[in-house]
């Protein structure tokens, strides 16, 4: 039963019972006002608790065996709850406190009495829609009779005084009563008026919004597969049917159809959680279908499709269908194939891995070039290191000692002969020079002079002339110059020692 009505209040100003009277020239009496008074509140408050009064409805209409034939949606059933309510909430705001005769009385003479007018017009044409639909008197009765339960219901436990609950109550009741009275007065009388003309046009209606529904499912290319509250297969689409050949069969277990953990919808729901999409390879076992069971036949000019292949991935999502009308407990299964995108993702996957491994590679390539160059970078350091000690060494033992016997010494000839010294061990630390250690800086002036002829070829006596020397002078300066130098025995030649090795390359005195 679902009952469409407006959900604005009739927002009016209270009106003073002081006075007042109704048609038939009676007052409401001052119980009744009080009644009204008192459920007021808890009445204004049962919208509030419209999950509470679905879940109590619904378990009232299954109690009444009525839950099964009916189709009627969610909204269908928040509807039918604000179609009995606006009539009292239009009594409060109105300032009314209706009898059960004022209210029965309102549809029988259309006139204006202690009831708001026309206060039962939406519920009786909700009837009259159920009637041409095919809905018994009895049915109809018997539905609005657990709605009136369900309300009570929700008033019993409602955050409300004693005292004004059991108003609220005995105001339900008294509209649930009157509109009882009401609906059958009005079904009698409307009885003659519905005949078979008009019920097959109901039908024909109905029929061309079953086909329309099922023209949608059939025209889609997601399988669709409705199943019970228990897991089994009730109806499936074309989709379904062709795609899932032989194994989506009207009394199979989902999971056995698909090829799906569990083995009970309780195991399935936890495997694949409500609302959640889940992407699955249909893969159903040898012995899905019972023996005893027929398969159905293909229809007329569809192909027969086996089952899908191994490769062919599919997104499932399981929604329950009570979310939508409380009437079903049952579940709707969607399955988009989804082989493509997964197939593209995963080469988009083997793209990112193949470039996070050579990443990966050239990462572990730069650490290690990273060490080789803070090696080297050590090894340089310690190479500088070296050359300044290097430098400083030969700094202090050559260099300043050199300047020291230029400083000193007077004669022209020596001061070149040093000058030439500084500038050879200048030239020796430039990078591009590593000869060895000058020696000459261990020898006297005269020696350095001595040294310089016998560079230049001279022999001992051309020296000791040119020098003013002694012949045994010059050739114990020899002597000397060969043990400062190092020379020793017969085969190791002066002469050839100071023209290899860096020392005064000016020409001997005379040239």
């Amino acid at each position: 039963m679902a009952v469409r009505t407006p959900r604005t209040s009739i927002a009016a100003p209270a009106i003073p019972e002081t006075g007042r009277t109704t048609e038939a020239g009676r007052s409401p009496g001052p119980g009744t006002s009080a009644l009204f008074a008192a459920a007021r509140p808890v009445l204004l408050g049962i919208e509030g608790q419209m999950d509470l009064f679905l879940a109590r409805w619904s378990e009232h209409m299954r109690e009444a065996g009525y839950l099964r034939h009916t189709t009627a949606k969610r909204q269908d059933c928040i509807d039918s709850l604000l179609g009995f309510l606006h009539p009292l909430r239009a009594a409060l705001h109105a300032g009314l406190a209706p009898s059960f005769g004022d209210l029965v009385r309102e549809i029988e003479n259309g006139a204006t009495t202690g009831a708001p007018h026309g206060w039962g017009h939406e519920l009786l044409a909700s009837a009259r829609r159920h009637r041409m639909r095919g809905v018994t008197e009895a049915m109809f009765l018997g539905c609005f009779h657990t709605l009136i339960h369900a309300v009570l219901d929700v008033v019993e436990v409602m955050s409300a005084p004693r005292r004004a609950r059991d108003a609220a109550v005995e105001v339900v009741r008294l509209y649930g009563d009157a509109f009882s009275v009401l609906f059958t007065r009005h079904w009698e009388t409307r009885r003659a008026e519905v005949d078979t003309s008009q019920l097959d046009e109901a039908n024909r209606l109905l029929t061309l919004e079953k086909c329309k529904v099922e023209n949608f499912l059939n025209s889609t290319s997601d399988m669709v597969l409705a199943i019970d509250a228990s897991g089994i297969i009730t109806s499936v689409n074309r989709a379904a049917r062709q795609h899932l050949a032989g194994r989506a069969v009207p009394g199979l277990p989902i999971w056995a159809a698909l090829g799906l953990e569990g083995e009970s919808m309780q195991d399935l729901l936890r495997f694949y959680p409500l609302g959640v999409s889940c992407e699955i390879t249909p893969a159903a076992p040898v012995d899905v279908v019972p023996a005893d069971m027929t398969l159905p036949a293909a229809a007329p000019g569809q192909p027969e499709v086996g089952p899908p292949h191994a490769a062919q991935v599919f997104r499932m999502r399981i929604s329950p269908l009570n979310a939508v009308s409380l009437a079903s407990d049952g579940y709707l299964v969607m399955l988009t194939d989804v082989t493509s995108h997964v197939h593209q993702r995963e080469a988009l996957e083997r793209v990112v891995a193949e470039r996070t491994e050579a990443l990966r590679e050239e990462k572990t390539h730069l650490e290690e070039m990273n060490i080789t160059l803070r090696t080297v970078l050590r090894n340089i350091d310690g190479e500088r290191a070296e050359i300044n000690r290097e430098v400083a060494r030969k700094v202090h033992a050559m260099l300043l000692p050199a300047l020291d016997h230029l400083e000193a010494d007077m004669e022209p000839e020596v001061r070149r002969g040093y000058l030439t010294v500084i500038r050879d061990q200048l030239m020796r630390l430039a990078p591009d020079d590593a000869g060895p250690d000058p020696l000459l800086l261990r020898l006297s002036p005269a020696e350095m002079r001595i040294c310089q002829f016998i560079q230049a070829g001279s022999p001992t006596k051309e020296i000791a002339s040119a020098l003013n020397l002694s012949v045994e002078t010059v050739q114990t300066h020899r002597k000397n110059i060969r043990r400062k130098l190092g020379l020793h025995g017969k085969d190791a030649s002066l002469c050839a020692f100071l023209r290899s090795a860096p020392g005064p390359r000016s020409a001997p005195p005379g040239e």
